[in-house]
């Protein structure tokens, strides 16, 4: 009795949601990550040897090109180019008077090149002495934006000592890299999105100004570059972050929620509703995933417009379930795994 009533109980239909596929045409896009360039950054640093008389920024500030950010004591080099500009004088009236001389006659035309040479010697030595002077005003070779200062009124500093990190602003790019794969359908002008952890929920936007014109040998990806438009210049150099070119080109689709694919090491399925013998059971079909739009994946291949696709409870099914459609709760919003 027992087991007969065993071998008459059928299991109930498994409850499911659905939706009927279709097809579309989606622009395609390419994933690629990437880090934040600003266009023009630099260490400041000293071409001179000397002692650091005034520093005119604060950590942080903003600068335009040219700003004296240090000043170093020149009283020395100031004294030597006031020594040096009496050599000067001296020698051009010594020139000038064998100029004279030499139209009457009354003095050697070697003493006249002698006399020109020491004049442009004691010229360039002034020039060289300015040119000093110049450097001890240590300037901002671009606006932008300083960084953290390492140095204090009275440190001697020689050639090369840093000064300060300066940032452009306003100005960055992206820079990042695509599979080499991509390479024809990459073009200046297209549109890249791009967002960073540090600032979650916003998506910022940049256009493709330069392609690298030649793949790595190692990694075998393209370098692109990306102007940085509008909000997206408040991330600073070297911020790690993800994007996403829009490429000029359209691919035919089926899009499905991603809950409703079911990864394994065989390949990716879904599940589609079919009917046997008057009741609505489930077929797997493996499928070719494509591109991703928010919670959506576009399918290549495997599916066609017009199949019912399952989006819930795939766990609970296999080839031949009997199901039960019930559209009137939400699918879940995680995929499945199995």
């Amino acid at each position: 009795m027992i087991s007969k009533k065993m071998s008459e109980y059928k299991k109930p239909p498994v409850a499911i949601t659905t939706i009927m596929s279709k097809n579309e045409q989606w622009t395609q896009t390419v994933k690629a990550v990437g880090q934040v360039t600003s266009n023009q950054s630099t260490q400041v640093t000293s071409q001179i040897s000397g002692q650091v008389k005034e520093i005119n920024f604060k950590s942080g500030q903003t600068v335009s090109k040219g700003d004296v950010i240090v000043q170093l004591d020149d009283s020395l080099l100031k004294s030597k180019y006031n020594n040096q500009l009496a050599k000067v004088k001296l020698s051009k009236i010594e020139l000038e008077r064998q100029l004279i001389l030499l139209k009457t006659n009354s003095t050697a035309r070697n003493s006249v090149d002698k006399a020109q040479a020491q004049y442009a010697a004691q010229s360039a030595d002034l020039e060289y002495i300015a040119s000093e002077i110049d450097f001890m005003s240590i300037k901002a070779p671009f606006a932008g934006k300083l960084g953290i200062r390492t140095l204090n009124v009275g440190d001697y500093i020689n050639p090369g000592s840093l000064i300060v990190d300066l940032e452009s602003i306003n100005d960055n790019y992206i820079d990042i890299s695509v599979a080499e794969s991509f390479q024809p359908l990459l073009v200046e002008g297209q549109k890249v999105t791009f967002s960073n952890d540090a600032y979650k929920g916003k998506t910022f936007t940049a256009t493709i100004s330069a392609i690298q014109p030649s793949s790595n040998q190692q990694s075998h990806n393209i370098n692109v570059r990306a102007k940085v438009e509008g909000e997206g210049n408040q991330l600073v150099n070297g911020m790690y972050i993800n994007a996403e070119i829009v490429l000029n080109k359209t691919v035919s689709i089926v899009p499905v929620p991603k809950v409703a694919i079911s990864y394994s090491l065989y390949g990716d399925s879904v599940y589609v509703v079919t009917t046997e013998n008057g009741q609505k059971t489930v077929q797997q079909k493996l499928i070719k995933v494509g591109p991703r739009q928010d919670d959506q994946i576009g399918i290549l291949s495997g599916l066609k417009q017009g199949e019912e696709i399952v989006t819930s409870n795939q766990q609970q099914l296999k080839k031949g379930t009997v199901v039960k459609v019930n559209n009137s709760r939400p699918f879940p919003t995680e995929s499945h795994k199995s």
